[in-house]
């Protein structure tokens, strides 16, 4: 067994992770966490997307350190994974999604094994969400404001909810906020909340978890049973609060896939009359 892989034996299959392409959709505190998890946990192809650089705010809660100051986080991201392992190998694309049409996100999500969508811009999360349904599993991931906790959902192509149904059974549940849009930006960008890392960490480790057993689903790895399609949403508390009785409890829901949604379409109909970005 190679060296690197010596303390996951029996744990995972190194040749089947190292075959695995992930494309990671927003490089912020969550997503360069996340992808540094999963490349130590073998996974050697990214295809990382994020239009910023990475700033000093950035550094108290990311995966980045001062040397990453000004420049893009997709291509600092890259030399932290390289960092790691000398084989991994990055598509770094300093993109904003929106720039992209339906048909070359289309072929990202098309040429990966797993997509992991980390934005703070709801509605890319369920343009995401519309476009990978029916074709590559994905996690979608976010934080409450203040770092209360946060919500991990996964898809499996036509076996669980979509992103926007999952949503649409939990947005009039009085959970925790997601914190207020950038004043005066019209799109949704969600504004930059306090947290701690630490509690940012906790939800991302969770999502990181659901993601590799997503990779690793057919090989017969114990990671694979954290994967149950009947329950494919998981909110993770970090204090006393909504659901949530005691402090850092995990909660694993369902919800049931709406008549007029994306995942009722079959593969290659249009979606134009069922994602409403007021909705996501």
């Amino acid at each position: 067994m190679n060296a690197f892989h010596e303390r996951h034996e029996g744990l995972l299959d190194p040749e089947a992770i190292s075959s695995k392409r992930i494309l990671v959709v927003g490089c912020g505190s969550v997503g360069s966490v996340a992808a540094m998890l999963l490349a130590r946990s073998g996974v050697k192809h990214f295809v990382l997307v994020d239009p910023d650089a990475v700033s000093e705010t950035n550094l108290c809660r990311s995966a980045y350190d001062k040397e990453d100051i000004g420049k893009p986080k997709v291509t600092a991201l890259e030399r932290h994974l390289q960092a790691i392992r000398g084989e991994v190998r990055v598509d770094a694309r300093a993109d904003c999604l929106g720039d992209l049409d339906d048909s070359e996100l289309e072929e990202l999500i098309a040429g990966v094994d797993l997509v992991v969508a980390t934005t703070d811009h709801p509605p890319t999360q369920g343009r995401i969400g519309a476009l990978s349904y029916h074709v590559t599993p994905a996690v979608f991931a976010g934080v409450y404001a203040r770092g209360t906790g946060g919500e991990v959902i996964y898809t499996l192509p036509d076996q669980t909810p979509c992103y926007a149904c999952v949503l649409g059974a939990v947005r009039d549940a009085n959970m925790p906020s997601r914190g207020q849009t950038e004043y005066g930006i019209a799109t949704g960008q969600l504004a930059a909340e306090p947290a701690l890392g630490i509690d940012i960490q906790h939800m991302t480790v969770c999502a990181a978890k659901i993601a590799l057993a997503l990779l690793l689903l057919g090989s017969g790895v114990d990671a694979e049973q954290t994967i149950d399609p009947s329950r494919s949403v998981l909110f993770v508390g970090n204090k006393v609060d909504w659901i949530w009785k005691a402090p850092l409890e995990t909660v694993w829901a369902r919800a049931n896939r709406r008549e007029a949604c994306v995942c009722r379409l079959a593969p290659g109909e249009s979606t134009a009359d069922l994602i409403d970005d007021e909705e996501i």
